[in-house]
């Protein structure tokens, strides 16, 4: 296994004042200047470390950057908290929705994912990394609750991730390319528009309908 897929997978060490330091100026430092602009000597200065500390931490940027990539593949899962369906099936899925909807608009506004995916060819297997333990976690954990809808007889689909991945997609709408455009004047009426629209249609195709469910 390679440097970065070890960085990738490793705990999340070493911890303290230093590295915080650390992580919050070169994530700055990526965002503002992509990954080849930017140095390890520029991350040590802005972090005001001396380059032994910063090089005790990461032997090189690329270890650095898979660092602060495997922070946001765990910022995914912690961002979002499935409901339950005890207050039942249209209400557990707006509240997911709505959360959904904002952490994802909140973190595209500031992802190192954009570096990353600029940089795909240099990172295959971190992108790769990435998508598997976070976005494609985050479906496999929605369709485990649309499957649990579908045995309480609420939803008929015959795939949950197929059909997490179309919840998913219609709540969201056309919001990711907006995100990705740099068009970041999202009202709440329009989010909100959005996810009822997405919502209705995704019950619309598979909600049982009562005397189905009887």
């Amino acid at each position: 296994m390679n440097q970065i897929a070890y960085d990738i997978h490793a705990d999340h060490e070493p911890v303290g004042r230093k590295m915080a330091q650390v992580n919050c100026a070169a994530r700055r430092l990526f965002l503002d200047q992509g990954f080849t602009a930017t140095s390890m000597d520029a991350v040590a200065r802005e972090a005001g470390v001396s380059k032994a500390t910063l090089y005790s931490y990461f032997p090189s940027k690329d270890a650095l950057f898979a660092h602060l990539i495997a922070d946001e593949c765990i910022a995914v899962q912690a961002g979002i908290v499935l409901p339950t369906l005890s207050d039942g099936l249209e209400v557990a899925l707006r509240r997911f929705a709505r959360d959904y909807v904002r952490m994802f608009l909140t973190a595209k506004k500031q992802s190192l994912v954009r570096v990353m995916a600029n940089e795909n060819n240099r990172f295959p297997e971190m992108c790769l990394h990435f998508y598997e333990t976070g976005p494609l976690t985050l479906t496999r954990r929605v369709a485990q609750l649309l499957s649990d809808a579908r045995d309480q007889r609420l939803l008929a689909f015959s795939d949950a991730m197929i059909a997490a991945t179309q919840f998913l997609s219609l709540i969201r709408g056309d919001l990711p390319l907006k995100a990705v455009l740099g068009i970041q004047d999202f009202r709440n009426d329009a989010i909100e528009d959005e996810i009822e629209a997405g919502l209705s249609l995704f019950l619309k195709a598979y909600q049982v309908s009562a005397s189905e469910a009887a």
